[in-house]
């Protein structure tokens, strides 16, 4: 019987039904709920308890957030300049243990995983500095007269945002503003005049 059919709950009700319909009622009101103090399973090994965060995992967020928000976050210099020393160190041990010809091949192998994952991390480092220089471009004369958003930069970061103003300004007015009136010559957010 389809329960998409017109009769299927006329049918219920019929008089042969009903002994059978009042029985598996009375299973349902028997049956024990899902909430009524039975215990639960025991909760997954990697809910238990929170590991704290490598350097990397860190990074990662951190790339994630940079990535998705509209507004630049916080510089993590720190994190960078602690995850390029050992990048650096990890890429030395890899020179030198490929330079030496008494390795086997399975070593090799490990030293080619080590280096893929060096790059990994450094595509990450990439990718999250390119992101920081794409905001900072992007709202270069917003970071310049906003002093709240200069305490997220890295000293370097507020002076790349400050000589992009600068260029920026220069570029506008050599190229369109110099040959504009006087009173219009300004990249000013408020209009000189409203007619």
């Amino acid at each position: 019987m389809d329960i998409d059919d017109d009769d299927f709950f006329t049918n219920l009700d019929r008089p042969g039904r009903a002994a059978h319909n009042h029985a598996f009622q009375e299973r349902l009101r028997q049956a024990p709920r899902d909430d009524d103090g039975a215990e639960t399973p025991d909760a997954p090994p990697f809910m238990l308890e929170e590991e704290e965060e490598t350097p990397l995992q860190q990074l990662i967020r951190h790339w994630m957030n940079e990535r998705h928000s509209p507004d630049i976050l916080p510089n993590e210099g720190e994190l960078l300049a602690g995850l390029l020393d050992h990048i650096r160190s990890q890429s030395e041990t890899v020179q030198l243990l490929r330079a030496d010809p008494s390795s086997s091949e399975e070593e090799h192998f490990r030293i080619m995983l080590v280096q893929t994952e060096v790059e990994r991390v450094k595509f990450i480092v990439r990718s999250y500095i390119r992101t920081r220089l794409f905001k900072i471009e992007k709202f270069a004369r917003y970071i310049m007269t906003n002093p709240e958003v200069q305490q997220r930069l890295a000293e370097s970061e507020v002076e790349h945002a400050r000589r992009f103003a600068r260029l920026t300004d220069q570029h506008f007015y050599h190229s369109v503003l110099q040959s504009l009136p006087e009173t219009q010559q300004t990249l000013d957010d408020q209009p000189p005049f409203v007619p």
